[in-house]
Protein backbone atom coordinates (compact mmCIF):
# COMPACT_ATOMS: atom_id res chain seq x y z
CA UNK A 1 0.00 0.00 0.00
CA UNK A 2 1.04 3.59 -0.70
CA UNK A 3 -0.67 5.85 1.81
CA UNK A 4 -0.73 9.58 1.26
CA UNK A 5 -2.07 11.92 3.92
CA UNK A 6 -2.73 15.65 3.82
CA UNK A 7 -3.69 17.74 6.85
CA UNK A 8 -4.83 21.37 6.73
CA UNK A 9 -4.96 23.64 9.77
CA UNK A 10 -6.32 27.16 9.86
CA UNK A 11 -6.40 27.82 6.13
CA UNK A 12 -9.05 30.42 5.28
CA UNK A 13 -12.16 29.31 7.23
CA UNK A 14 -10.92 25.75 7.72
CA UNK A 15 -9.68 24.93 11.23
CA UNK A 16 -8.94 21.30 10.41
CA UNK A 17 -9.21 18.92 7.46
CA UNK A 18 -7.68 15.46 7.12
CA UNK A 19 -7.62 13.24 4.05
CA UNK A 20 -5.84 9.89 3.76
CA UNK A 21 -5.66 8.06 0.42
CA UNK A 22 -4.46 4.59 -0.51
CA UNK A 23 -2.82 5.35 -3.84
CA UNK A 24 -2.34 1.67 -4.63
CA UNK A 25 -6.12 1.24 -5.04
CA UNK A 26 -6.15 3.01 -8.46
CA UNK A 27 -9.71 4.34 -8.27
CA UNK A 28 -12.04 7.29 -8.59
CA UNK A 29 -12.71 9.55 -5.62
CA UNK A 30 -15.47 12.11 -6.07
CA UNK A 31 -15.91 14.83 -3.43
CA UNK A 32 -19.26 16.59 -3.31
CA UNK A 33 -20.56 19.16 -0.88
CA UNK A 34 -22.07 22.58 -0.64
CA UNK A 35 -20.13 25.70 -1.55
CA UNK A 36 -17.80 26.89 1.17
CA UNK A 37 -17.08 23.47 2.69
CA UNK A 38 -13.42 23.49 1.62
CA UNK A 39 -13.32 21.53 -1.65
CA UNK A 40 -11.35 24.10 -3.64
CA UNK A 41 -9.06 24.84 -0.69
CA UNK A 42 -8.23 21.13 -0.53
CA UNK A 43 -7.49 21.05 -4.27
CA UNK A 44 -5.22 24.09 -3.91
CA UNK A 45 -3.41 22.39 -1.04
CA UNK A 46 -2.86 19.26 -3.12
CA UNK A 47 -1.60 21.30 -6.06
CA UNK A 48 0.68 23.20 -3.70
CA UNK A 49 2.82 20.10 -3.18
CA UNK A 50 4.07 20.26 -6.77
CA UNK A 51 3.57 24.01 -7.32
CA UNK A 52 4.64 25.75 -4.13
CA UNK A 53 3.38 29.14 -5.29
CA UNK A 54 -0.22 27.93 -5.66
CA UNK A 55 -1.58 29.91 -2.72
CA UNK A 56 0.46 32.99 -3.65
CA UNK A 57 -1.25 33.02 -7.05
CA UNK A 58 -4.76 31.90 -6.13
CA UNK A 59 -5.53 32.98 -2.54
CA UNK A 60 -5.74 36.21 -0.63
CA UNK A 61 -3.07 36.79 2.06
CA UNK A 62 -5.91 37.14 4.56
CA UNK A 63 -6.56 33.40 4.21
CA UNK A 64 -3.61 32.69 6.53
CA UNK A 65 -2.50 33.30 10.09
CA UNK A 66 0.45 32.28 12.24
CA UNK A 67 -1.37 28.99 12.93
CA UNK A 68 -1.80 28.11 9.25
CA UNK A 69 -0.20 24.83 8.27
CA UNK A 70 -0.35 22.07 5.64
CA UNK A 71 1.29 18.74 6.30
CA UNK A 72 1.91 16.06 3.65
CA UNK A 73 2.91 12.48 4.45
CA UNK A 74 3.86 9.80 1.92
CA UNK A 75 5.08 6.60 3.52
CA UNK A 76 7.95 7.68 5.77
CA UNK A 77 8.42 11.07 4.06
CA UNK A 78 6.91 14.15 5.66
CA UNK A 79 6.76 17.76 4.36
CA UNK A 80 5.20 20.79 6.07
CA UNK A 81 4.23 24.24 4.81
CA UNK A 82 3.81 26.87 7.50
CA UNK A 83 2.97 30.56 7.48
CA UNK A 84 5.82 32.83 6.37
CA UNK A 85 5.24 36.45 7.31
CA UNK A 86 7.76 37.64 4.71
CA UNK A 87 5.58 36.49 1.81
CA UNK A 88 2.28 36.51 3.76
CA UNK A 89 1.59 33.00 2.56
CA UNK A 90 2.69 29.41 3.13
CA UNK A 91 6.27 28.32 2.71
CA UNK A 92 8.32 25.15 3.11
CA UNK A 93 11.73 25.42 4.75
CA UNK A 94 12.91 21.97 3.67
CA UNK A 95 13.64 20.36 0.31
CA UNK A 96 10.62 18.49 -1.03
CA UNK A 97 11.62 14.97 -2.16
CA UNK A 98 11.17 14.42 -5.90
CA UNK A 99 8.85 11.49 -5.26
CA UNK A 100 6.43 13.77 -3.42
CA UNK A 101 6.79 16.73 -5.78
CA UNK A 102 5.88 14.54 -8.76
CA UNK A 103 3.10 12.73 -6.91
CA UNK A 104 0.20 15.08 -7.70
CA UNK A 105 -1.11 16.75 -10.84
CA UNK A 106 -3.92 19.15 -9.94
CA UNK A 107 -6.32 21.15 -12.09
CA UNK A 108 -7.98 24.21 -10.54
CA UNK A 109 -11.30 25.76 -11.59
CA UNK A 110 -11.83 29.00 -13.51
CA UNK A 111 -9.83 31.12 -14.06
CA UNK A 112 -6.70 29.25 -12.96
CA UNK A 113 -7.27 25.83 -14.54
CA UNK A 114 -5.39 24.77 -17.63
CA UNK A 115 -8.65 24.02 -19.44
CA UNK A 116 -9.29 27.78 -19.45
CA UNK A 117 -5.73 28.72 -20.44
CA UNK A 118 -4.73 27.03 -23.68
CA UNK A 119 -1.24 25.65 -23.93
CA UNK A 120 1.16 28.22 -25.26
CA UNK A 121 3.37 25.30 -26.28
CA UNK A 122 0.73 24.02 -28.73
CA UNK A 123 1.03 27.27 -30.67
CA UNK A 124 4.80 27.14 -30.52
CA UNK A 125 4.75 23.57 -31.85
CA UNK A 126 2.52 24.49 -34.79
CA UNK A 127 5.29 24.35 -37.40
CA UNK A 128 6.27 20.82 -36.31
CA UNK A 129 2.63 19.73 -36.33
CA UNK A 130 2.17 21.15 -39.85
CA UNK A 131 5.32 19.39 -41.05
CA UNK A 132 4.27 16.05 -39.53
CA UNK A 133 0.90 16.24 -41.27
CA UNK A 134 2.49 17.04 -44.63
CA UNK A 135 5.02 14.19 -44.33
CA UNK A 136 2.59 11.75 -42.71
CA UNK A 137 4.99 11.32 -39.80
CA UNK A 138 2.31 11.13 -37.13
CA UNK A 139 0.48 8.38 -35.27
CA UNK A 140 -3.18 7.55 -34.74
CA UNK A 141 -4.13 7.80 -31.03
CA UNK A 142 -6.81 5.11 -31.14
CA UNK A 143 -7.45 5.06 -27.39
CA UNK A 144 -7.97 8.82 -27.25
CA UNK A 145 -10.18 8.68 -30.35
CA UNK A 146 -12.36 5.98 -28.76
CA UNK A 147 -12.50 7.98 -25.52
CA UNK A 148 -13.71 11.17 -27.21
CA UNK A 149 -16.09 9.39 -29.59
CA UNK A 150 -17.79 7.57 -26.70
CA UNK A 151 -17.92 10.60 -24.41
CA UNK A 152 -19.49 12.83 -27.05
CA UNK A 153 -21.31 10.18 -29.09
CA UNK A 154 -19.68 11.46 -32.28
CA UNK A 155 -17.39 10.00 -34.91
CA UNK A 156 -15.74 13.30 -35.82
CA UNK A 157 -12.64 12.44 -33.79
CA UNK A 158 -11.70 9.50 -36.04
CA UNK A 159 -9.40 11.82 -38.01
CA UNK A 160 -7.40 12.83 -34.95
CA UNK A 161 -3.62 12.48 -35.13
CA UNK A 162 -0.84 12.56 -32.56
CA UNK A 163 2.44 14.39 -33.15
CA UNK A 164 5.37 14.15 -30.77
CA UNK A 165 7.51 17.27 -30.42
CA UNK A 166 10.42 17.33 -27.99
CA UNK A 167 8.98 14.42 -26.04
CA UNK A 168 5.51 15.92 -25.76
CA UNK A 169 2.37 14.74 -27.56
CA UNK A 170 0.11 17.16 -29.43
CA UNK A 171 -3.21 16.36 -31.06
CA UNK A 172 -5.10 17.72 -34.05
CA UNK A 173 -8.09 16.88 -36.26
CA UNK A 174 -7.05 16.59 -39.90
CA UNK A 175 -9.48 17.28 -42.72
CA UNK A 176 -9.31 17.51 -46.50
CA UNK A 177 -6.17 18.98 -48.14
CA UNK A 178 -4.29 18.54 -44.86
CA UNK A 179 -6.30 21.28 -43.20
CA UNK A 180 -6.25 20.73 -39.46
CA UNK A 181 -7.68 21.95 -36.18
CA UNK A 182 -5.14 21.97 -33.38
CA UNK A 183 -6.25 20.74 -29.94
CA UNK A 184 -6.16 24.23 -28.45
CA UNK A 185 -8.78 25.39 -30.98
CA UNK A 186 -11.32 22.75 -29.96
CA UNK A 187 -14.00 23.51 -27.38
CA UNK A 188 -12.94 23.92 -23.76
CA UNK A 189 -14.59 20.59 -22.92
CA UNK A 190 -12.81 18.73 -25.72
CA UNK A 191 -9.52 20.37 -24.85
CA UNK A 192 -9.99 19.52 -21.18
CA UNK A 193 -10.58 15.83 -21.94
CA UNK A 194 -7.49 15.68 -24.17
CA UNK A 195 -5.43 17.29 -21.44
CA UNK A 196 -6.93 14.92 -18.86
CA UNK A 197 -5.98 11.96 -21.04
CA UNK A 198 -2.45 13.31 -21.42
CA UNK A 199 -2.18 13.75 -17.65
CA UNK A 200 -3.49 10.25 -16.92
CA UNK A 201 -0.79 8.80 -19.16
CA UNK A 202 1.84 10.85 -17.33
CA UNK A 203 3.78 10.07 -14.17
CA UNK A 204 1.46 11.52 -11.50
CA UNK A 205 -0.04 8.93 -9.15
CA UNK A 206 -2.76 11.30 -7.94
CA UNK A 207 -4.69 13.42 -10.45
CA UNK A 208 -6.88 16.09 -8.88
CA UNK A 209 -9.54 18.10 -10.75
CA UNK A 210 -11.76 20.74 -9.22
CA UNK A 211 -15.21 21.14 -10.82
CA UNK A 212 -14.62 18.42 -13.42
CA UNK A 213 -18.05 19.03 -14.95
CA UNK A 214 -17.76 22.76 -15.57
CA UNK A 215 -16.67 22.56 -19.21
CA UNK A 216 -18.59 19.39 -20.13
CA UNK A 217 -22.15 19.09 -21.40
CA UNK A 218 -24.59 16.83 -19.55
CA UNK A 219 -24.14 13.86 -21.91
CA UNK A 220 -20.35 14.03 -21.55
CA UNK A 221 -20.70 14.20 -17.77
CA UNK A 222 -22.83 11.06 -17.72
CA UNK A 223 -20.39 9.13 -19.95
CA UNK A 224 -17.19 10.17 -18.20
CA UNK A 225 -17.07 7.93 -15.11
CA UNK A 226 -16.81 4.57 -16.91
CA UNK A 227 -13.86 5.69 -19.01
CA UNK A 228 -11.77 7.35 -16.33
CA UNK A 229 -12.41 4.40 -13.98
CA UNK A 230 -10.87 2.12 -16.61
CA UNK A 231 -7.98 4.54 -17.12
CA UNK A 232 -7.24 4.48 -13.37
CA UNK A 233 -6.78 0.71 -13.49
CA UNK A 234 -4.82 0.71 -16.76
CA UNK A 235 -2.45 3.57 -15.96
CA UNK A 236 -2.20 2.85 -12.23
CA UNK A 237 -3.36 6.20 -10.91
CA UNK A 238 -6.00 7.67 -8.62
CA UNK A 239 -8.30 10.44 -9.87
CA UNK A 240 -9.84 12.71 -7.25
CA UNK A 241 -12.36 15.28 -8.45
CA UNK A 242 -15.16 17.54 -7.29
CA UNK A 243 -18.45 18.00 -9.08
CA UNK A 244 -21.97 19.41 -8.81
CA UNK A 245 -23.25 17.17 -11.62
CA UNK A 246 -26.00 14.72 -10.67
CA UNK A 247 -25.53 13.03 -14.06
CA UNK A 248 -21.95 12.21 -13.12
CA UNK A 249 -22.67 11.30 -9.48
CA UNK A 250 -25.31 8.81 -10.60
CA UNK A 251 -22.67 6.83 -12.54
CA UNK A 252 -20.35 6.37 -9.57
CA UNK A 253 -19.92 3.05 -7.83
CA UNK A 254 -19.90 2.23 -4.11
CA UNK A 255 -17.07 3.94 -2.21
CA UNK A 256 -16.35 6.36 -5.06
CA UNK A 257 -18.64 9.14 -3.83
CA UNK A 258 -17.73 11.12 -0.69
CA UNK A 259 -19.57 13.95 1.04
CA UNK A 260 -17.48 16.81 2.38
CA UNK A 261 -19.06 18.82 5.17
CA UNK A 262 -17.94 21.68 7.41
CA UNK A 263 -19.04 22.32 10.97
CA UNK A 264 -17.51 25.24 12.87
CA UNK A 265 -14.40 25.09 10.72
CA UNK A 266 -13.84 21.36 11.09
CA UNK A 267 -14.20 19.47 7.80
CA UNK A 268 -15.31 15.85 7.54
CA UNK A 269 -15.07 13.63 4.45
CA UNK A 270 -17.20 10.48 4.47
CA UNK A 271 -18.28 7.90 1.91
CA UNK A 272 -21.88 8.48 0.91
CA UNK A 273 -24.62 7.31 -1.44
CA UNK A 274 -26.02 9.11 -4.46
CA UNK A 275 -29.38 9.57 -2.74
CA UNK A 276 -27.81 11.11 0.34
CA UNK A 277 -25.64 13.46 -1.69
CA UNK A 278 -28.57 14.51 -3.86
CA UNK A 279 -30.71 15.28 -0.84
CA UNK A 280 -27.98 17.26 0.93
CA UNK A 281 -26.93 19.22 -2.13
CA UNK A 282 -30.24 20.00 -3.75
CA UNK A 283 -33.00 19.16 -1.29
CA UNK A 284 -36.52 18.47 -2.46
CA UNK A 285 -39.13 21.22 -2.60
CA UNK A 286 -42.88 21.11 -3.09
CA UNK A 287 -43.81 18.42 -0.54
CA UNK A 288 -45.31 18.69 2.93
CA UNK A 289 -43.95 15.42 4.34
CA UNK A 290 -40.81 13.39 3.71
CA UNK A 291 -40.07 9.73 4.37
CA UNK A 292 -36.39 8.74 4.26
CA UNK A 293 -35.55 5.12 3.65
CA UNK A 294 -32.69 2.80 2.70
CA UNK A 295 -33.19 1.60 -0.86
CA UNK A 296 -35.53 1.50 -3.84
CA UNK A 297 -37.14 -1.80 -2.83
CA UNK A 298 -38.08 -0.53 0.63
CA UNK A 299 -39.32 2.69 -0.97
CA UNK A 300 -41.66 0.63 -3.17
CA UNK A 301 -42.87 -1.42 -0.18
CA UNK A 302 -43.75 1.75 1.76
CA UNK A 303 -45.60 3.08 -1.28
CA UNK A 304 -47.54 -0.19 -1.47
CA UNK A 305 -48.49 0.10 2.22
CA UNK A 306 -49.70 3.67 1.72
CA UNK A 307 -51.73 2.63 -1.33
CA UNK A 308 -53.33 -0.27 0.55
CA UNK A 309 -54.02 1.34 3.92
CA UNK A 310 -53.97 5.12 3.52
CA UNK A 311 -56.77 5.94 1.06
CA UNK A 312 -57.12 9.47 2.40
CA UNK A 313 -53.94 11.53 2.26
CA UNK A 314 -54.00 15.16 3.25
CA UNK A 315 -50.32 16.02 2.88
CA UNK A 316 -48.30 15.82 -0.31
CA UNK A 317 -45.38 13.51 0.44
CA UNK A 318 -42.07 12.38 -0.99
CA UNK A 319 -40.23 9.12 -0.22
CA UNK A 320 -36.46 9.38 -0.71
CA UNK A 321 -34.13 6.38 -0.65
CA UNK A 322 -30.72 7.30 0.74
CA UNK A 323 -28.54 4.25 1.27
CA UNK A 324 -27.58 2.40 4.46
CA UNK A 325 -29.46 2.85 7.71
CA UNK A 326 -26.72 5.00 9.23
CA UNK A 327 -26.87 7.43 6.29
CA UNK A 328 -30.66 7.60 6.57
CA UNK A 329 -30.35 8.54 10.22
CA UNK A 330 -27.55 11.04 9.57
CA UNK A 331 -29.64 12.79 6.92
CA UNK A 332 -32.55 12.95 9.35
CA UNK A 333 -30.35 14.60 11.94
CA UNK A 334 -28.81 17.02 9.43
CA UNK A 335 -32.33 18.07 8.50
CA UNK A 336 -33.14 18.73 12.15
CA UNK A 337 -30.16 21.08 12.27
CA UNK A 338 -30.41 22.76 8.85
CA UNK A 339 -34.05 22.12 7.87
CA UNK A 340 -33.09 21.84 4.20
CA UNK A 341 -36.04 19.49 3.65
CA UNK A 342 -38.54 20.77 6.20
CA UNK A 343 -39.18 21.11 9.94
CA UNK A 344 -38.04 18.07 11.92
CA UNK A 345 -41.62 16.92 12.60
CA UNK A 346 -42.30 16.72 8.86
CA UNK A 347 -39.54 14.18 8.17
CA UNK A 348 -39.43 10.56 9.34
CA UNK A 349 -37.15 7.63 8.59
CA UNK A 350 -38.26 4.04 7.97
CA UNK A 351 -35.59 1.34 7.80
CA UNK A 352 -35.51 -2.45 7.53
CA UNK A 353 -36.27 -4.53 10.60
CA UNK A 354 -32.76 -5.96 10.64
CA UNK A 355 -31.64 -2.52 11.83
CA UNK A 356 -33.74 -2.63 15.01
CA UNK A 357 -30.74 -3.26 17.29
CA UNK A 358 -28.92 -0.17 16.01
CA UNK A 359 -28.88 2.74 18.43
CA UNK A 360 -30.59 5.17 16.06
CA UNK A 361 -33.81 3.12 15.76
CA UNK A 362 -34.78 4.23 19.27
CA UNK A 363 -34.49 7.90 18.31
CA UNK A 364 -37.46 10.18 17.56
CA UNK A 365 -38.92 10.01 14.04
CA UNK A 366 -37.15 6.70 13.26
CA UNK A 367 -39.22 3.55 12.59
CA UNK A 368 -38.54 0.00 11.41
CA UNK A 369 -40.69 -2.27 9.31
CA UNK A 370 -41.74 -5.49 11.14
CA UNK A 371 -39.84 -7.59 8.57
CA UNK A 372 -36.09 -8.17 8.49
CA UNK A 373 -36.27 -6.72 4.98
CA UNK A 374 -38.50 -7.18 1.93
CA UNK A 375 -36.00 -9.54 0.31
CA UNK A 376 -35.30 -11.56 3.47
CA UNK A 377 -38.99 -11.96 4.23
CA UNK A 378 -39.71 -13.04 0.66
CA UNK A 379 -36.89 -15.59 0.73
CA UNK A 380 -38.14 -17.01 4.04
CA UNK A 381 -41.65 -17.36 2.62
CA UNK A 382 -40.24 -19.15 -0.43
CA UNK A 383 -38.75 -21.75 1.89
CA UNK A 384 -41.72 -22.05 4.30
CA UNK A 385 -44.99 -21.26 2.47
CA UNK A 386 -46.32 -24.43 0.82
CA UNK A 387 -48.61 -22.25 -1.29
CA UNK A 388 -45.89 -19.82 -2.33
CA UNK A 389 -47.34 -18.28 -5.53
CA UNK A 390 -44.15 -17.46 -7.47
CA UNK A 391 -43.03 -20.82 -8.79
CA UNK A 392 -39.52 -21.59 -9.97
CA UNK A 393 -37.48 -24.77 -10.29
CA UNK A 394 -34.29 -22.97 -9.41
CA UNK A 395 -33.09 -23.38 -5.82
CA UNK A 396 -29.44 -22.26 -5.81
CA UNK A 397 -29.75 -18.57 -5.02
CA UNK A 398 -26.87 -16.66 -3.47
CA UNK A 399 -29.21 -14.91 -1.05
CA UNK A 400 -32.47 -12.98 -0.57
CA UNK A 401 -31.59 -10.11 -2.92
CA UNK A 402 -30.60 -12.55 -5.66
CA UNK A 403 -33.92 -14.37 -5.25
CA UNK A 404 -35.99 -11.17 -5.38
CA UNK A 405 -34.12 -9.94 -8.46
CA UNK A 406 -34.50 -13.32 -10.15
CA UNK A 407 -38.28 -13.30 -9.78
CA UNK A 408 -38.57 -9.78 -11.18
CA UNK A 409 -36.03 -10.15 -14.01
CA UNK A 410 -37.52 -13.46 -15.19
CA UNK A 411 -41.05 -11.97 -15.12
CA UNK A 412 -42.19 -14.58 -12.61
CA UNK A 413 -43.53 -11.76 -10.43
CA UNK A 414 -43.58 -7.99 -10.55
CA UNK A 415 -42.16 -6.10 -7.61
CA UNK A 416 -45.67 -4.86 -6.78
CA UNK A 417 -47.00 -8.43 -6.74
CA UNK A 418 -44.25 -9.31 -4.28
CA UNK A 419 -45.21 -6.35 -2.08
CA UNK A 420 -48.90 -7.32 -2.14
CA UNK A 421 -48.08 -10.92 -1.21
CA UNK A 422 -45.92 -9.87 1.75
CA UNK A 423 -48.52 -7.37 2.95
CA UNK A 424 -51.23 -10.07 2.96
CA UNK A 425 -48.94 -12.50 4.79
CA UNK A 426 -48.03 -9.93 7.48
CA UNK A 427 -51.24 -7.92 8.04
CA UNK A 428 -51.14 -8.11 11.82
CA UNK A 429 -47.44 -7.31 12.08
CA UNK A 430 -47.79 -4.27 9.83
CA UNK A 431 -50.57 -2.67 11.89
CA UNK A 432 -48.40 -0.34 14.00
CA UNK A 433 -46.40 0.89 11.00
CA UNK A 434 -49.62 1.53 9.08
CA UNK A 435 -50.83 3.72 11.96
CA UNK A 436 -47.58 5.69 11.83
CA UNK A 437 -48.10 6.33 8.11
CA UNK A 438 -51.77 7.26 8.53
CA UNK A 439 -51.11 9.79 11.27
CA UNK A 440 -48.08 11.19 9.43
CA UNK A 441 -49.87 11.69 6.09
CA UNK A 442 -53.44 12.39 7.20
CA UNK A 443 -53.61 13.71 10.79
CA UNK A 444 -56.95 14.68 12.25
CA UNK A 445 -57.65 18.34 11.54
Amino acid sequence: MTHFKITLEYIQHIASLNLTLDLSAYRLICLVGRNGTGKTTLVRALRNLANSDTFLKTATPYAFSSRSRINYTLGQENVSFTYDDRIRSLNCETIIPNQMRSLVSAELPMPHGMRFNYFKSASEADMEIRKAIALGSHSDPQELISFLCQIYGSGKYSSMIEVEVKGKSYYALVGDNNKYIREDYLSSGEYFLINLYRTIKGSAQLIVIDEIDISLDSAAQANLAVWIREFCAKYRCTILFTTHSLALMRQLEERELFYIDENNGHVSIEATSYGYAKARLFGFSGWDRYILTEDEVLLGFIEALIKSYCPKIFYKYKIIFIGGGTQVFNLLRYNEREQFLSDAANVIAIVDGDQRKEHYTSQPYVYTIPLESVEKSLYAEFQEDVDFPFKTDKNNFSGPKDFNNFLVQKNIATQNEIFEYLIQRNKDLLGSLVEVLRSFLNPSI
